[in-house]
């Protein structure tokens, strides 16, 4: 079997961004990162010093070093968010055509919702609409169409029940139906507990390249891990090939100690297919910004690996 290790590399000058870079702040983590006119925009998750979530725009030229702005953005101003996106966290952005989604949790008195904003521009954003129903967690859109419809991963979940991997289809980003499980917790394995999606798939000559999370229950909580998948391109809720190994476990200092310790928590990836390079945004023990490279051709192998 292919050495993990082998497979992705850590930023040597992790983490990446931290809360001394954000006025204000006492963590950022698990964020979600796009390309806009030839540099990098995070839409932060940063959790400030009365204790809410917020998210915020951070700005690099290179993808490491980052110019947080100070302004939140994607915050409810109007009903039906004002009721439905209380606390709003773990965004991922999507590109489709020149309009940006960004789909996150929103969390509220009746649980846990998707929730969907979109912008051409990081300046202006529109909300779109809330996504589904409590509790689900984890959404992420595909970047293209397909079969003529958007296409989204999710999470839902119920008390008692280990999250599996869910996939729907939508012909106008508000009525989503075709539900189909995806993938389920391999039983004895290191995603035994719950499972979601992590960063937004993207596209490979072998299938959709999914960089997932998954748990592993130890007595002492859990721990969170990243796995990779492909899916099927016509119909992505077939499976083509799932890693049996890891791609990721915490084992630096800024992974395995934090405000929840031992998480590694991805929500971007970002293919350079030129260079069969994929850059790895993931979160650091809900404390820190990391960042990991790996080849797109060691990922597809390292999938149908065992």
């Amino acid at each position: 079997m292919m050495d993990p290790n082998d497979v992705i590399t850590r930023y040597p000058g992790n983490p990446i961004l931290t809360a001394k870079d954000i006025p204000g702040a006492h963590s950022v983590f698990n964020s979600g990162v796009a390309e806009y006119n030839g540099r990098y925009v995070m839409v932060m998750r940063v959790e400030i010093k009365t204790g809410q979530q917020t998210m915020q725009l951070a700005w690099s030229d290179d993808g490491i070093h980052w110019d947080p702005e100070p302004h939140k953005v994607l915050e409810p101003t109007e009903e039906p968010y004002l009721t439905y996106e209380e606390a709003n966290y773990d965004p991922r952005v999507t590109k489709l055509g020149g309009t940006y989604y960004i789909m996150y949790c929103s969390e509220n008195r009746f649980g846990a919702q998707l929730g969907l904003s979109k912008t051409e521009d990081f300046k202006t954003f529109e909300k779109v609409g809330m996504q589904a129903e409590p509790n689900n967690r984890n959404g992420v859109l595909f970047p293209e169409k397909i079969g003529g419809y958007y296409a989204r991963l999710d999470r839902p979940f119920s008390e008692g029940v280990a999250g599996n991997m869910w996939i729907s289809f939508s012909p106008d980003l508000i009525h989503w139906g075709q539900f189909r499980c995806v993938m389920e917790s391999r039983r004895f394995c290191w995603d035994r507990g719950k499972i979601g999606p992590g960063a937004p798939p993207f596209r490979t000559e072998e299938g959709w390249l999914e960089i997932f999370h998954g748990t592993t229950p130890f007595c002492n909580g859990l721990v969170y891990r990243l796995g990779v998948v492909l899916l099927d391109l016509e119909q992505p809720w077939k499976v083509v090939a799932r890693a049996e190994q890891y791609l990721l476990t915490p084992q630096t200092d800024y992974e395995r100690h934090g405000d929840v310790d031992n998480v590694c928590f991805v929500c971007a990836a970002l293919p350079d297919y030129e260079n069969d390079m994929v850059r790895i945004y993931y979160g650091g023990a809900d404390t820190c910004m990391c960042l990991a490279t790996a080849k797109i051709s060691d990922l597809i192998a390292f999938a149908k690996d065992g």
